[in-house]
């Protein structure tokens, strides 16, 4: 009986399977890396939009009034003469939301906010309980036709330029579309909309209006 002969991998084989491999992987990872980026943008949004209608829903039974809400209670900015002050975890939780809302997937890997104590980065939510920073100026200020100090007086913006909530962003950078140059956040606006807002190194984002 004639055994068949059997064959094995020569070791010039064995190189070109593995550059072939490496030549995919340098082609999948970016895709994976895109689409990863992509599925928390959606998440970030979406969370974002459920925190602004939580929001929404405190000022319309406050009298249509915004509420006053401290973004980092470790360094508060209200005074006890202020009245009710929330932090965001307990706006969510009394409006019957879950503090999940407040975690954003790209800001817990950027971890953009680094504290003095800290010896790693820290994710602006594991920081201060909320990926999302509140926008103070329109504390206090009706919903349907929200004011604020500019230019020295006092004007009456349209809710889709009143900016609400927006992403935690440190040293002109923000967690989203990152680049060695420019970086994105989205931002929630009085008019219910979510826009993502281009944030390049160097340059302030223009918080106003």
């Amino acid at each position: 009986m004639k055994l068949r002969p059997t064959y094995g991998f020569t070791l010039i084989e064995l190189l070109v399977v593995l550059a072939i491999i490496a030549t995919l992987a340098t082609l999948i990872f970016p895709v994976i890396g895109k689409v990863t980026d992509q599925m928390h943008d959606t998440k970030c949004i979406s969370n974002m939009r459920q925190l602004g209608i939580v929001i929404q829903s405190a000022a319309a039974e406050n009298n249509g009034n915004y509420p006053s809400i401290e973004n980092d209670p470790q360094n508060p900015i209200h005074k006890p003469e202020d009245g009710k002050v929330w932090t965001m975890p307990e706006l969510v939780t009394a409006r019957g939301a879950t503090v999940d809302i407040l975690k954003c997937p790209a800001d817990l890997r950027s971890k953009l906010a680094r504290p003095t104590n800290s010896t790693g980065g820290k994710s602006y939510f594991e920081t201060t309980g909320s990926s999302y920073e509140w926008y103070p100026l329109y504390e206090g200020e009706n919903m349907n036709a929200p004011r604020r100090m500019l230019g020295g007086s006092v004007r009456t913006f349209p809710p889709s330029r009143v900016r609400l909530l927006m992403d935690y962003a440190e040293s002109f950078e923000a967690p989203h579309d990152r680049t060695p140059d420019a970086s994105s956040m989205h931002v929630f606006y009085a008019d219910g909309s979510v826009r993502t807002v281009p944030l390049l190194k160097g340059r302030a984002p223009g918080w106003g209006g």
